[in-house]
Formats: structure tokens, C-alpha cells, sequence
């Protein structure tokens, strides 16, 4: 793998470093995460998943029965359907997301509603300087889209790093 959320060493013989460890004592790496690097590491010495070495994989988000997963540009593409599979069989996962690591929120957003639309995505200018965005999505989309606007919200900040507002109209 080009990217693990911790140290290749780390993660393949369990004993962490000072960084390490610190992200994990933080809260910024999870154990969920370096379980799943370790799994992805050893898959990819087998044949039916060398193109694990190609992918990077940045970190996990394990929102109760559905993972996201955020995986470098261009990564989405390179991952097979078996792959997907056996992480939700391994991990008793329901749904799987794959997402792309950026810090632009609409594609983040446009993953997490898939395969439902975005209406619009626009820039709200701040008296302080800040810049919030306010994504608008379909009345009807809502109760089969899995997150609630709330957890929307939250999950576009944690992905990106920018606030977000929902709205159904």
C-alpha cells in the first residue's frame, strides 16, 4: 500500500512509535483502523489483491453498522467488488463507502448521498472572514438517504475540514 493511517512498521508487527501512538492516544488513528491496515497489508501479498499496492489508504470511519472509508485520488476505481466483500464479511459491516481523500466538500458529500443528487453546493462568505457552504438536497431523498442532516454535517467536516449546511427542499 502507498498509505497507511499509521506507520507501515506499526501496523505490521502491532507495536507502535512515539507518533504513533500519541495519534492513537488522541483519538486521531483508532484501533478499527489499524486492524483494517494490518488485514489490507497481508491481503495484498495474495494474488487476487495486488492492486492493493496502488492504493492508499488514509483513515476509517465506523459509524455504527456503515464504514467509511477514505482512500487516495483516483483509488475508487482501483478497488475490486472482492475486496469489498471481504471487508464487510470480516467486519460485519452493512454498507461500505468509499471515499476519496480531499478537501473539497462536494464530492465527500456527493459520496455520501449516493446514488442520490445534489441540488446545489454554494459558498456562504462570513462577517469573520470564514467560508461555510450550504448543500441543498431533495425533500424526498430524505428518508432513504442514510445519515441524518445532522450527521451529514458532521461527517463533511470530519472528512474535509469545512462546515457544511444541509437542507431538504
Amino acid at each position: 500500500m502507498k498509505k497507511l493511517p499509521a506507520c507501515k512498521t506499526c501496523v505490521s508487527s502491532g507495536f507502535y512509535c512515539t507518533s504513533c501512538q500519541d495519534k492513537l492516544d488522541a483519538g486521531v488513528l483508532t484501533q478499527f483502523e489499524l486492524d483494517l491496515a494490518k488485514d489490507l497489508l497481508k491481503l495484498e501479498e495474495s494474488e487476487n489483491f495486488g492492486f492493493l499496492s496502488d492504493i492508499s489508504f488514509y483513515n476509517a470511519i465506523d459509524f455504527e453498522d456503515v464504514v467509511i472509508l477514505v482512500v487516495g485520488r483516483r483509488d475508487k476505481i482501483k478497488i475490486k467488488q472482492n475486496l469489498v466483500d471481504w471487508i464487510k464479511e470480516t467486519y460485519e459491516i452493512d454498507e461500505l463507502i468509499l471515499i476519496e481523500q480531499t478537501k473539497s466538500p462536494r464530492p465527500a458529500l456527493e459520496s455520501l448521498i449516493s446514488p442520490y443528487k445534489l441540488f446545489s453546493l454554494n459558498e456562504i462568505f462570513l462577517a469573520t472572514g470564514d467560508i461555510e457552504f450550504k448543500g441543498v438536497l431533495n425533500k424526498t431523498d430524505q428518508d432513504v438517504i442514510l445519515f441524518t442532516q445532522e450527521e451529514l454535517e458532521e461527517l463533511v467536516l470530519e472528512l474535509t475540514g469545512n462546515v457544511i449546511r444541509i437542507e431538504f427542499i
